[in-house]
């Protein structure tokens, strides 16, 4: 199968963002048009790859709508296979009926043995279905002779144990043996990456007054005298495994990507978090030249999370200058 290299294109831009409950198929006109100013960010964006997160349907439906949503910002979401009677979509299902997926431009022609999709295993009769999304899908293009692997993923809002197994599983999705890998995740924490000696991110929480729902995100004091802190170990085992975060690995200015919702638990509570979030392995980081989070009145305006961007150079992306490009999955699973 042909695929498309971008050879002579000096940069290429990967975003992720939430769309929060984005369904398309809006019951009032309110929220028809938060719906339409997602769609009207995701166009302004002009995006190579985007990793979306919170496309909700039933999972029956997942795919329809990552293609219609695909077609709406003039993008496709279409994985072609060889000898497939029907299209495949980069989908991954999730729980509480909300999904990841990746769209692309036309012209980016997807390596389809390396489209993965990892939902959780859910018990659809009275198990443990709703209980904190977690899914992510997989997908690699040839960009400037080299495969480069593109995710998305949303993590588990609610477990904190749940999180950290999910981090080892994603980052051997992701490493294993893709040398070039970005994901852009709604990561649902606390970043652990370091930059100038500190926490990049600041913990939002210390100092704060408790509350039950920081059960999912801290570690909860034992007795009363005790701080209670960020847990912060999801991101440890990314950073210690090789994902690293583009934010603080470039020393990109901090900015809150959540908190500016009127109806955000931790909003109303003056907590802004950077929870959406880049990460690469090592060899990509040389590549980076810039990252955005998108903070205009039409972001706040269409979703909880603001979008974030992060702009390459292809020519960049070699994982040893001078070898010949390995196809993706050569090695390994």
């Amino acid at each position: 199968m042909p695929t498309t290299d971008i050879r002579e294109v000096t940069r290429m831009r990967f975003v992720t963002y939430n769309l929060l409950d984005l369904t398309l198929t809006a019951d009032n006109l309110r929220e028809a048009n938060r719906q339409r100013r997602v769609i009207d960010t995701i166009r302004n964006l002009e995006p190579d790859v985007i990793a979306v997160q919170e496309l909700k349907s039933p999972p029956a439906s997942a795919a329809r709508l990552a293609a219609e949503l695909a077609d709406r910002t003039g993008l496709t979401s279409t994985v072609a296979t060889n000898g497939s009677a029907r299209a495949i979509h980069a989908v991954a299902v999730g729980d509480h009926t909300v999904h990841t997926a990746l769209l692309w431009r036309p012209g980016l022609t997807p390596l389809p043995h390396t489209f993965r999709t990892y939902s959780p295993a859910v018990h659809y009769h009275g198990g443990w279905r709703g209980i904190g999304y977690g899914s992510m899908v997989r997908l690699a293009f040839q960009i400037d002779g080299q495969p480069i692997t593109f995710a998305s993923y949303h993590a588990p809002a609610y477990g904190r144990h749940r999180r950290i197994d999910q981090a080892e599983a994603v980052l051997a999705a992701l490493t294993r043996p893709h040398e070039l890998a970005l994901i852009g995740s709604d990561f649902n924490s606390i970043g652990a990456a370091r930059a100038n000696g500190a926490d990049y991110d600041p913990d939002p929480y210390t100092g704060r007054p408790w509350w039950p729902d920081l059960v999912h995100q801290c570690h909860e004091p034992t007795h009363p005298s005790q701080r209670h802190r960020a847990d912060r170990r999801p991101a440890q085992v990314w950073e210690a495994g090789g994902l690293h975060d583009v934010a603080a690995a470039t020393r990109s200015p901090w900015k809150a990507t959540t908190g500016h919702w009127p109806t955000c638990p931790y909003g109303v509570r003056g907590i802004a978090r950077r929870v959406d979030t880049i990460h690469a392995t090592q060899p990509v980081l040389r590549a980076v030249r810039s990252l955005t989070v998108v903070d205009n009145p039409t972001t706040r305006a269409a979703s909880d999370h603001l979008p974030v961007t992060v702009d390459l150079d292809p020519r960049k992306l070699a994982v040893n200058p001078g070898e010949p490009a390995r196809q993706a999955g050569q090695r390994g699973r």
